[in-house]
């Protein structure tokens, strides 16, 4: 059976998509973005690349994908630009997720999608969990500078690595990308423990062995959330401006924190927001903790 999946946007959303990949009885074609393989390539062999979103890119993609002849493209973008290219791809079959959100919920959804074919090509997803190692824990603590509203204030996160070393006393690493360098360096003068640095010092694979390895991860509403469930780790995510609803990191071993003072009707903004805002003064992550029972 020769399936594709399609699955472009953030390395979040593509991160929230590797349930249902790895839960495809036969082994996809990604059709994906550059950032997209560099995630995926150590589980998945076979990758064709949009490397970008003008019109002939898209045109020499479509030429590909019919000198491929696939049986099946699953469309876990569900956008215009996708569907165009299902349509016109010559594909004996495709299904799609249009209007699905990647979120927990929604990456059942994606196998009820999947299930749809008639060719039958989907297992149930993998949610067996087995708990970590004491290793070490992980603070994701930055965001883009598009999202600065996602950053917590610095004594919110000493207080939080305080309550962490108390309850485990375990090495902390922190990560993020080249964006965040500045903030994280200056975070890390306030944190308390044993603290290192690894903002901007690795690759995607490198971050993704990184958080596979840790006992918890502690992260604001990023890729590195979402990379840390997809991958078993136990994983609390920490959400103010975004929707803990829609962007909930994948499985039972995850767990969303928010400020309950903030959100009174324990319901999220209504729409995303870059305005910095109170978000974070009174969020605590020791019931998170505590559910997770680790």
């Amino acid at each position: 059976m020769k399936i594709a999946v399609i699955r472009f946007s953030a390395l979040g959303d593509i991160a929230a998509s590797m349930p249902v990949l790895r839960a495809l009885k036969y082994k996809p074609t990604i059709i994906t973005t550059s950032i997209g393989k560099e995630l995926l390539k150590d589980e998945f062999d076979d990758f064709i690349i949009l490397e970008n979103k003008k019109l002939l890119t898209v045109f020499k993609l479509i030429v590909k994908l019919r000198k491929e002849k696939f049986d099946l493209i699953v469309d876990l973008q569900g956008n215009d630009r996708s569907k165009f290219i299902c349509k016109f791809s010559n594909v004996k079959e495709y299904v799609n997720s249009t209007g699905v959100s990647f979120n927990q919920k929604a990456t059942f959804i994606f196998r009820d999608i999947a299930k749809k074919s008639s060719l039958n090509i989907i297992n149930d997803l993998d949610d067996n969990f087995y708990k970590k190692e004491k290793t070490y824990i992980v603070l994701n603590c930055g965001s883009s500078p598009k999202w600065l509203s996602k950053r917590l204030p610095f004594e919110k996160w000493k207080e939080i690595s305080i309550l962490l070393k108390e309850k485990y006393n375990l090495p902390i690493y922190l990560t993020g990308d080249n964006s965040e360098i500045e903030y994280i360096e200056d975070l890390s003068k306030n944190l308390v423990g044993d603290i290192t640095n690894l903002c901007g010092k690795t690759s995607i694979q490198e971050l993704k062995k990184i958080l596979t390895n840790a006992f918890l991860v502690v992260s604001t509403d990023s890729a590195s959330m979402h990379i840390s469930a997809v991958q078993k780790t136990p994983t609390i995510g920490l959400f103010g401006p975004t929707n803990w609803i829609i962007s909930a990191p994948y499985g039972s071993w995850s767990k969303v924190s928010y400020d309950k003072i903030y959100f009174k009707d324990n319901k999220p903004l209504n729409c995303n927001s870059m305005e910095i805002n109170d978000y974070f003064t009174n969020i605590d992550i020791s019931k998170p903790l505590d559910d997770l029972k680790l």
